[in-house]
């Protein structure tokens, strides 16, 4: 789904931002301006991550289209002091062109880059995107299906023919049991080499692509050893082709005692 414009209702500030420093309500324009003319709006904006650098706003987007709101995030270097305008072009590009078939599955969906320009030129950028629940609070809790379902994920990301680059618990978040991956500022074409299976609750070993292994320490799904692993579940590593992804999730029995 493509947009125009945007505009936002008035919204909070980071704390140290400038008091004068308040979020635009004019018209923002969408960096792509060949998309159909429509006009979006976002309302109810709450600040959900107080950064000056890289702030984000939960807000409800009304849909030209639709009586509903759609729940979204709205990320922005607004106020910031040095402006990233090429970073935020690449992360719209990552969500909208490399990765569009992994929207709403592992990535969240994006409803468009929007810009404004201040009195000095100076551009700043405005990331829609489906709100896709909270970060990870306690990996330790984390079922070991949800872990594998992240790793699938990743795997996902990887078999499109990329690394996300910049992987940590702050760029996954959880909705309904289900994981997504955020923040691909920094993905870049990678060619993954995984090829074997990998088992919740076996010892780490030699992997054959670093960032699933940075997953599967980050998500502990390497076991612990000093904790007996009452029951196995098996990430399946399947032929990565273009044009077809297969991933499987396998359930073992129970390792004896």
């Amino acid at each position: 789904m493509s947009m125009t414009s945007l505009q936002l209702n008035a919204g909070p500030s980071p704390w140290g931002s400038p008091y004068w420093k308040k979020l635009p309500t004019e018209e923002l324009a969408r960096y792509d301006p060949q998309a159909p003319k429509e006009k979006y709006f976002i309302d109810n904006l709450e600040l959900l991550v107080d950064d000056m650098e890289t702030a984000r706003c939960k807000g409800s987007l009304k849909l030209p289209d639709s009586p509903d709101l759609v729940k979204v995030v709205v990320k922005t270097d607004f106020f910031a002091k040095a402006l990233r305008t090429s970073a935020y072009v690449h992360e719209a590009d990552m969500y909208e062109l490399h990765l569009s078939s992994l929207q709403g599955l592992s990535i969240p969906y994006c409803y468009g880059l929007f810009q404004h320009k201040d009195k000095d030129d100076k551009v700043s950028s405005f990331l829609v995107l489906e709100d896709c629940g909270d970060l990870i609070d306690d990996v330790s809790s984390l079922p070991n299906s949800f872990k594998l379902k992240a790793l699938d994920a990743l795997y996902e990301i990887h078999c499109a023919g990329y690394i996300h680059g910049d992987l940590s618990l702050n760029n996954i978040t959880i909705k309904d049991g289900q994981p997504f991956f955020i923040d691909l500022e920094t993905a870049e074409p990678h060619k993954c080499e995984m090829k074997e299976r990998i088992v919740v609750g076996e010892e780490r070993r030699n992997i054959e692509c670093d960032e699933i292994d940075l997953c599967c320490m980050m998500l502990e799904i390497w076991a612990d050893s000093k904790v007996k692993v009452e029951g196995l579940l098996v990430f399946q590593r399947a032929q990565c082709a273009p044009s077809e992804r297969e991933h499987r999730f396998l359930t073992l029995s129970s390792r004896p005692s």
